[in-house]
């Protein structure tokens, strides 16, 4: 049983072809068999995804040996007109980014600078 089989809920915010440019972009030399088990969904479903962001010029791939090496464009916008004024990049980043430590606030803590409203008391 693969591991997106068991931990994906009945729908998700973002589709299957996004899912395969970020499993791409996080690892450049993956398997699309990899790519297609932690997607859930079947490798041949992965090649077409693979030849529509391929022929979209969202990704190159490059023969290296026995195995395929991809390089995403992330400065090229994502398709749809709602977000077409962001690029691929700033999604890649959202999603990739690995989970730092809290950023230092403005005193140097390591606090967020946002504050939050305290609630009020009786």
């Amino acid at each position: 049983m693969s591991h997106a089989t068991t931990t994906t809920p009945g729908w998700t915010f973002l589709s299957n072809h996004a899912h395969v440019l970020l499993l791409i972009a996080a690892d450049p030399g993956t398997k699309l068999r990899d790519v297609a088990d932690r997607v859930g969904i079947t490798e041949r479903a992965v090649q077409r995804i693979v030849a529509d962001l391929e022929e979209a010029k969202y990704i190159e791939r490059e023969r290296v040996g026995r195995r395929n090496h991809y390089r995403v464009h992330p400065e090229l916008p994502l398709r749809h007109p709602i977000e077409a004024h962001t690029e691929v990049g700033a999604l890649l980043e959202l999603v990739l980014r690995k989970s730092d430590p809290a950023p230092k606030g403005k005193s140097g803590s390591s606090e967020p600078s946002v504050r939050r409203r305290s609630k009020a008391r009786p």
